[in-house]
Formats: structure tokens, sequence, C-alpha cells
């Protein structure tokens, strides 16, 4: 009984931790009600301490009488865990392609996409919003269903990036010297596919040390009169150019 006891002091020390642990939420982009999880690491370190502990108790050959409650505690604290790793999994790919969504001719030109990340995106919004009411972590964490909606959305965003990722690549066939960019420069390009001095800043890397052209005055000019060196040196062209703004020539 003594033995059992002690047993019991510290799965009551384990249960005491989840009561109070809560989820850090912070706001997102100063946002109204967009909010993103903060630090997680303590969470995750009282997961780990939490999950020796059980199995401690479970090793013990004293543990017949309360068994049952502690076989509970690990399953609850396992679901905890994995919800958590889908949870900031999520956050990652959603953060990375709210930004790329948010560019008015990225969905134009990525539509079903563009609404698969729309339904994604409207429920992590609802899940944050909730979270940051009721931040009490194990609740959070282990609430019917979340689990399986969260690996759910993990997998839409994958077929979304995959998608996004054919995207690119099918730009650098049709233009091969897109391919000496990263993603997130051929993407800052794409998503101001109306303003052809976006690709200005990405030029050095596409031509050996073509630095900029001279557009005409206007930050939407398509006017093109010669083209500017790393040293200065500008070569004025023969003719006015025309810069082709258009799916066909992004």
């Amino acid at each position: 009984a003594t033995q059992e006891a002690g047993l019991e002091r510290m799965m009551a020390k384990v249960e005491g931790i989840w009561k109070a642990t809560a989820l850090e939420v912070k706001p997102y982009k100063d946002v109204k009600d967009l909010y993103v999880l903060g630090d997680t690491s303590e969470v995750v370190a009282g997961l780990d301490d939490s999950l020796v502990t059980v199995n401690t108790v479970l090793s013990s050959r004293f543990v017949a009488g309360i068994r049952e409650s502690v076989d509970a505690w690990k399953q609850k604290l396992l679901l905890f865990s994995e919800t958590l790793d889908e949870w900031l999994n999520i956050q990652r790919n959603w953060m990375y392609l709210e930004s790329i969504f948010n560019a008015g001719d990225i969905r134009k030109q990525l539509p079903n996409e563009s609404k698969m990340f729309q339904d994604v995106d409207v429920e992590w919004k609802a899940t944050m919003k909730e979270t940051q009411q009721y931040p009490v972590a194990k609740v959070c964490c282990t609430k019917p269903g979340r689990l399986e909606r969260f690996r759910s959305a993990n997998e839409t965003l994958d077929s979304i990036q995959k998608s996004l990722e054919d995207y690119l690549l099918s730009k650098c066939v049709a233009f091969p010297r897109f391919f000496f960019l990263s993603n997130d420069e051929l993407l800052e390009i794409l998503s101001q596919a109306k303003r052809p001095q976006a690709v200005q800043p990405h030029l050095r890397k596409c031509f050996d040390n073509l630095v900029k052209l001279r557009f005409g005055d206007s930050d939407k000019s398509t006017d093109i009169f010669g083209m500017i060196s790393g040293e200065g040196e500008e070569i004025p062209f023969y003719k006015m150019l025309k810069a082709q703004i258009g799916r066909a020539h992004v």
C-alpha cells in the first residue's frame, strides 16, 4: 500500500502539471483575431518528462491497483504529443503558404490550390481563435477529432505545396534562367506579374553582371530603354523594348 501510494503521488504530480500548463498564443501580423502558437519548448519538455514518469509507474510491480488510470494517462499524453506535432507542422506550412496565396496573381494562376488553401485557412483561423480563448494545453491537444482534422489539413497543404513546386518548375522550363533562382525568389516575381520591375533584384542571378534594366519613369512602366552592368555601365537599346505581361510570359 505504501509503494502504491508513492506511485499515486507521482501521477498526481503529472495531473497537476497539465491542469495549469497553457499553450502560448500570440497575434500574427497584427491582424485582428489571427493567432499562431508561440514557443512550445516548455510544453514539449513537460510532455517528455510526464511520459518518462508514466512509464516508470507502469514498470513498477506495485502498479496493479492503478494501472487502468495510468494507462489512460499514457494514451492521453501520446495523443497530446502527436496532435502537437501535427499542429506545429500545419503552422509552418500555413505560414509559408499564407503569404503566397495572399498575392492575387498567384490565386488566379492556381485557382484549385487557392480554394484548397482557403478551406484549410478558415479552419486554422477558427482553431487558433478558440485556442486563444481557452489555451489549456491538454484540453486543446486531446480534443476529440482534432488529430484527424490536423492530419487531413496537413495532407491538403502537402498537396498544395507539390502543385506549387510543379507550377514553379513549369516556369523554369519555359525560361531556364529561372533555375538560378530559389523558389521564394521566383514566387516574389510571379506574385507581382503585373509589375515588370519586380524582376530587377534578381537579374544578377539570371544574367552574368546584368544588375538592372532601365525602365520608364512609372513604377508600372513596361518600357525598357537599356541595361546596366555591376560597374554602372549602361548599354542603351537601339530601340525601346516592351516588357510583355501576362500568364504566357510570366
